[in-house]
């Protein structure tokens, strides 16, 4: 895969983990509510389900993954080991030793529910090669320019999300949001760098070079005299994607 898809496959996971979290918090740390997505993790990273006692068990590598609602990742151990401490038998449980195990599994224990999550989406994501080359990253520019010129939202939204993506831009805050309008922003501790104001039907896209506080009240006055139309922005239109695209083929994403 290309640059692009390989941004689209990152903002895709980035999307997949962001929902994943927002339902194992609604259903109280549930992990098999966000099944779909740990499911998909799973795949990307290549694990192979073995079905065995009742458990559905992943392995990829060292990994030994049990799909359930505390989903442990364990490791320097077996399948079979991880099977019956899960799900023993009578008989294995009047044995001192496996009871010793189906009680304390300090000594395999890797990660477990939110932790197993986030280690499973930040595995997925170093699969992909997140580096361009410089055609490939004016080429991004180019396409979203031509969009941009003939109002094309679909093709603009698409390239303004891989453009964000290449330069770290971030929705801002809600202190600093000026509905309708979009506001994004390159996050710097409690700063957003570059500031960008897009109408809603991004037909008018206005950037104000510099760092702007997130509490600032000469930042809140100066984004309503940009947006009012009282004063005009550092760069507009076309300019902007421009002016990116100097910051982008300087950016770490660029293959050396």
């Amino acid at each position: 895969m290309g640059l692009k898809e390989q941004l689209k496959e990152k903002m895709a996971l980035d999307k997949l983990y962001a929902s994943a979290l927002e339902k194992i918090r609604r259903h109280e740390g549930k992990i098999m509510a966000a099944k779909e997505a740990v499911l998909n993790f799973l795949k990307k990273n290549h694990y192979e389900l073995v079905e065995t006692r009742e458990l559905k068990i992943y392995t990829h590598d060292e990994d030994i993954v049990v799909l359930d609602n505390e989903l442990p990742i364990y490791r320097h151990t077996t399948i079979e080991d991880v099977a019956m401490r899960r799900n023993p038998t009578i008989k294995e449980m009047v044995s001192f030793t496996n009871i010793k195990k189906i009680l304390v599994n300090s000594d395999i224990a890797f990660k477990k529910r939110l932790e197993a999550v986030d280690y499973l989406y930040k595995k997925a994501l170093s699969q992909l090669d997140l580096k361009g080359t410089p055609f490939e990253i004016k080429q991004i520019f180019k396409e979203t320019i031509l969009a941009y010129e003939k109002n094309d939202l679909e093709k603009i939204e698409e390239g303004l999300e891989l453009i964000f993506e290449i330069l770290n831009y971030k929705e801002v805050g809600p202190e600093l949001k000026h509905p309708p309008e979009l506001i994004y922003g390159i996050p710097e501790n409690d700063q957003y760098r570059d500031l960008v104001i897009i109408s809603p039907d991004y037909t008018e896209i206005k950037l104000i070079r510099g760092s702007f506080s997130t509490t600032g009240k000469d930042t809140l006055a100066h984004l309503n005299r940009i947006v009012s139309g009282k004063e005009r922005a550092d760069i507009e239109g076309i300019d902007v994607f421009i002016y990116w695209e100097e910051q982008a083929l300087k950016s770490p994403l660029l293959k050396e």
